[in-house]
Parts: C-alpha cells; structure tokens; sequence
C-alpha cells in the first residue's frame, strides 16, 4: 500500500510539473510513479503519459519528428483506457493529443517551425459535488 501512495504522489508530481510546462522532470515523476506501481495495467498509463511529456521536451528543443514520434506512442499507451482513468479526464487528453499530433505532422510537413501547438493540460474530472478526483488511490 505505501509504495502504491508513493506512485499516486509521483504521478500527482509529474502532472503538476506537466501542466507548468517542466516536460523533462514531468517525464522523470513519472517513471518513478511506473516504478512504484503495484497494479495491474498501470505501468502502460504511465508510460503513455510519460511519452505525452518527452514529446513536448523534444518540441521545446525544436525536435519536431521526435515529438511527433513520442506523441504517436503516447496515444497508443493510452488508447486502451477509459475516459476517465486514475480521475484523469482521459478522452479529452488523448484528443488535444491527437490535434497536436496533427498540427506537428503539418508543420513538419510545411517545413514550417513557427507557430507550434502548445502542450495540453492534463485536468481531473470532478465528482457530483464540484471536487476533484486528484487524492483518489
């Protein structure tokens, strides 16, 4: 159970640091949420998240085909989840995902480096008194 709480605490971390835009430590709270997870399936979750924040790093640093590489795995990691996985609004991330995907393809494909997408959010859904299902185990 504690190594469970922990890997609830590293993933709440790396989606603190993603949504501030810290796509390299976000990347790094991650794994060690992968690592500590004891459940069944988790370690894919993390995984496509963790893949959703090195793409935006290497977008950051002007990589564009290593996003766009790094964002195509993210999706596949992800596409097997519900749309709402650990209190994740799962279904509206892999959507903002695939527009970014689409919009980095077509810039790549442009030969165009202005103007890239910026990274989504990752949100929490809500529970039916108004309160987030971040603390959920």
């Amino acid at each position: 159970m504690e190594r469970q709480n922990s890997a609830r605490q590293s993933f709440l971390k790396g989606v603190d640091l993603f949504n501030r835009g810290d796509f390299f430590e976000a990347h790094e709270a991650m794994e060690e949420a992968m690592d500590q997870d004891e459940t069944e399936g988790g370690w894919d979750f993390y995984l496509g998240l963790l893949r959703a924040a090195v793409a935006n790093h290497k977008l950051i640093q002007g990589e564009i085909q290593s996003a766009i590489l790094h964002l195509r795995a993210a999706m596949r990691f992800l596409a097997p989840y519900p749309d709402r996985h650990q209190g994740v609004k799962l279904r509206e991330l892999r959507y903002a995902l695939s527009v970014q995907l689409a919009r980095l393809t077509e810039a790549r494909d442009r030969g165009t480096t202005t103007d890239l997408p910026q990274a989504p959010k990752i949100e929490f859904a809500q529970n039916r008194r108004g309160k987030c299902h971040k603390g959920l185990p």
